[in-house]
């Protein structure tokens, strides 16, 4: 096994790549208006209205989400790396990472807090991920592998509703400027820790 700084360092680099990747769409939602219709001549072509939309909501959100998320995890476990040793088992169940953080590092407020609107949003402002998660009856992040990957709880006997992550207007672009910010601050805090 690699020492434990480069498995730290390495988790770090990826994790950054995720949310530079996520902020980037989202400044690209954000510039083109996040445009999920048209309203003008009739076009022929689907393709058309395929690229008009490329960066709806309605398009990427879902699988943006998934990588902000896998970011964030690779964040926290990137930290707790540096604090105390991988296990042979990962974990990948985001409140249990969180709490590790928070007990590793007590003083890294302005991040925690942060974190803790992603991990926990149904205590947190954002509006748009709260309602989703309530819709859906999801208490925290910790199975976003499968709530943003897959159309379908794990025993297919529930899907789940994306529709409160789609079209979401006004509200989805004060949510996107949300997650550019606080990924910017993000950014600066893994370099206190």
């Amino acid at each position: 096994m690699e020492d434990i700084d480069t498995i730290a360092k390495r988790h770090f680099m990826l994790a950054e790549s995720f949310l530079q990747l996520v902020e980037n769409t989202l400044i690209e939602t954000a510039n083109t208006g996040n445009i999920d219709i048209y309203i003008g001549p009739p076009k022929t072509d689907k393709e058309d209205f395929r690229q008009m939309t490329k960066w709806s909501d309605f398009r990427i959100l879902v699988p943006t989400l998934f990588n902000l998320f896998h970011g964030i995890e690779l964040l926290m476990k990137a930290a707790n790396y540096k604090v105390t040793p991988p296990s042979q088992m990962p974990n990948h169940k985001l409140s249990t990472i969180f709490c590790d953080f928070k007990m590793n590092y007590p003083n890294s407020t302005e991040l925690t807090k942060i974190l803790d609107k992603y991990v926990y949003p149904i205590q947190a402002d954002t509006s748009v991920l709260k309602v989703f998660y309530l819709t859906n009856g999801i208490p925290d992040s910790s199975q976003f592998y499968e709530i943003f990957r897959y159309p379908f709880q794990k025993d297919f006997q529930k899907d789940f509703d994306y529709k409160d992550l789609r079209s979401s207007g006004k509200e989805g672009m004060s949510f996107f400027k949300q997650i550019i910010e606080d990924i910017r601050v993000i950014m600066k805090e893994i370099k206190e820790l």
